[in-house]
């Protein structure tokens, strides 16, 4: 790359020196600003689950891998925020997608998107508190203050399911205060602005250590089992090129140190075809987010 691309406000001049220096560009497009992606370049999509930065050095690998092996310059593309990206997603702005849940089943099945990929091993929500906090249940948490991912993110959707199986009235109980990712919601314990947090298990993996190390696991909803991330490609994208980056992904991450590496630090455990009985089972999440996103202005 030579040039530093980001917009919405994501202009960061460590992140340009990055990328500057070889790194990936990680983009984020201005409303209106889509084209159909050309056929010399290929573009993956992610929801807006984790920090830009962190994506980026997730990622990086994978990028790298696609680009040699497929001959053209990949990009990681996100948005600013969970409504931007469904909305972008709606419109099939996005060619390949690396998206949650509730999302993959919208791609899926109102959008037409076609399944690709997910984690052999699922994502469950999990109520995090500080590391020395002394509370053994969550119904100490009445009258806390709670972090939750953007309230688009299927956790977000689970942890309100959480907390009145707990016997606590999110309304009346407790206050929740929605971040805008997974991080930012476990960094709000940390700091002492809340009590607790709930997050994806799988998202707090792919966080740097000093932020795991400093917070503890209180309760894990086995229950809310999902796929972390959903691979899919539009509609408009022909098979063959849709083959090709399937199959490419899957050589990466089962074929080369780096990509069984990537996997184990992201908690996937490797990846596999995601069929459409699997997404047809996420319908009650996407139904939630069909109705949470009528709601956002």
């Amino acid at each position: 790359m030579n040039s530093c691309l980001l917009r919405d406000g994501w202009v960061r001049r460590r992140m340009c020196a990055w990328m500057r220096a070889g790194m990936l560009a990680l983009l984020l497009f201005a409303p209106g600003a889509w084209a159909e992606e050309p056929h010399d370049q290929i573009e993956l999509a992610f929801t807006p689950f984790l920090p830009v930065r962190t994506m980026l050095q997730n990622y990086q690998p994978m990028r790298a891998y696609l680009e040699k092996r497929l001959h053209v310059p990949v990009t990681l593309i996100t948005a600013p925020d969970y409504q931007t990206y469904n909305a972008r997603m709606r419109e099939h702005a996005y060619s390949f997608i690396v998206t949650v849940a509730n999302s993959a089943y919208l791609a899926y099945a109102d959008y037409g998107y076609v399944p690709m990929l997910r984690p052999s091993i699922a994502t469950r929500p999990v109520l995090l508190l500080a590391k020395n906090s002394r509370l053994k249940n969550m119904k100490a948490l009445r009258g806390a203050t709670i972090a939750m991912p953007d309230p688009l993110a299927v956790v977000a959707m689970q942890g309100v399911q959480m907390l009145r199986e707990a016997g606590l009235n999110p309304e009346r109980d407790v206050t929740i205060k929605y971040m805008q990712n997974h991080s930012a919601a476990v960094n709000l314990v940390i700091s002492g602005e809340a009590g607790a947090a709930i997050v994806s298990d799988r998202a707090l993996l792919q966080m740097p250590n000093a932020t795991r190390k400093a917070v503890r696991v209180l309760q894990t909803w086995d229950a809310g089992a999902v796929p972390g991330v959903v691979y899919l490609a539009s509609p408009h994208v022909p098979q063959a090129r849709v083959a090709q980056v399937n199959q490419a992904i899957l050589e990466f991450v089962h074929d080369t140190r780096e990509g069984r590496a990537l996997m184990k630090d992201l908690g996937y455990g490797g990846l596999a075809p995601v069929t459409p009985e699997e997404l047809k089972a996420l319908a009650p999440y996407g139904a939630q987010l069909k109705a949470a996103m009528g709601a956002v202005p």
